[in-house]
């Protein structure tokens, strides 16, 4: 009977001490799972498109702001404070930018132009002509390769390729399921110039 019980009781430490081990080995992983990495590449390239219109506002001295929630069918405002310029009909102008960054949802075509397919949820907000504040889209359009997205010397740090901007308010409703596509021409480019002229135009209450 010693024997027997001294063999259980080896059997039973043997069973316990497997336990904490695959214990232990458990609990490791659940640390590691819960380590965090870097932002996804969709994430980043939010935050880039955002840097691009940032930049944009800096030089005009235009205030950003982000949504919590895009439930509304925008990302950002941009905001003036007082007056684009002289003598305009209103002041403190603000418009609602649907705001997005691909390579893969844009198509180069043979003409120079560029097309993005945009989603017809977004589509539909953007041609909403009873919004208060004007609404527009911009589109960043991003080299495939992370590498790409930003070059840097002593001189400078630039963002690469350009971002365009457009609005669909009173456009045609579709019937497509999933998505619009939307063309972009050089004319479309945002640019500090322009996105000051689009402020300017809102603030003397004309259309985009």
């Amino acid at each position: 009977r010693i024997v027997t019980c001294l063999s259980m009781c080896k059997e039973l430490r043997f069973i316990v001490n497997t336990l904490l081990e695959i214990n232990h080995i458990l609990y490791h992983h659940h640390l590691s799972q819960k380590i965090k990495m870097p932002n996804i590449e969709q994430l980043r390239m939010e935050d880039m498109s955002v840097a691009y219109v940032r930049a944009l506002c800096a030089v005009n001295g235009y205030s950003i702001g982000r949504v919590d929630h895009d439930n509304d069918g925008y990302d950002i405002t941009i905001h003036c404070s007082g007056c684009p310029e002289d003598n305009c009909k209103r002041h403190s102008p603000t418009i609602q930018v649907q705001l997005k960054s691909s390579y893969a949802k844009i198509r180069s075509n043979n003409d120079g132009s560029i097309s993005y397919a945009l989603e017809v949820g977004n589509y539909n907000s953007l041609i909403d002509d009873k919004r208060i504040n004007p609404l527009i889209l911009i589109v960043l359009h991003m080299h495939a390769n992370i590498d790409q997205w930003i070059e840097q010397t002593t001189d400078y740090l630039k963002i690469t390729k350009c971002a365009y901007w457009k609005s669909l308010k009173g456009k045609q409703p579709t019937d497509n399921v999933e998505t619009v596509s939307v063309r972009f021409t050089s004319n479309d480019l945002l640019t500090p110039e322009t996105l000051k002229d689009i402020m300017i135009k809102v603030a003397n209450e004309q259309s985009l």
